[in-house]
C-alpha cells in the first residue's frame, strides 16, 4: 500500500480497490474507507464552502464534528487533489 500524510488527512491507498483508508484527520485517529465518489462529494461540498468564504465542518466516524477555518479547508481541497489524483 502507498501512504498518504497530509496536514489534515493521513491515510493509505488501497492496492486493489479505488479506496482510501483514511487513518487521521486533523489530530484525531481514525478509520475509515472513502470511495473514490466519497472524496468526490467531499471535495465538492468544500469547494461550495470555500467559494462562500465560510467555514465549515465535517465529521469523524459520524459521530465527532470537526471544525475547519477556511484556510484548513482550503489545505484540505489541496490533498483531496491529490488523493482522487492518485486512485
Amino acid at each position: 500500500m502507498n501512504y498518504f500524510d497530509g496536514a489534515l488527512f493521513s491515510g493509505e491507498f488501497s492496492d486493489d480497490d479505488e479506496l482510501f483508508y483514511l487513518r487521521r484527520v486533523k489530530n484525531l485517529q481514525t478509520q475509515s474507507i472513502l470511495s473514490n465518489r466519497q472524496l468526490e462529494q467531499l471535495h465538492h461540498y468544500l469547494s461550495r464552502q470555500n467559494s462562500r468564504q465560510e467555514s465549515c465542518t465535517i465529521t469523524v466516524n459520524d459521530q465527532i464534528p470537526v471544525l475547519l477555518n477556511q484556510q484548513e479547508a482550503e489545505q484540505l481541497l489541496t490533498e483531496l487533489d491529490e488523493i482522487i489524483a492518485h486512485l
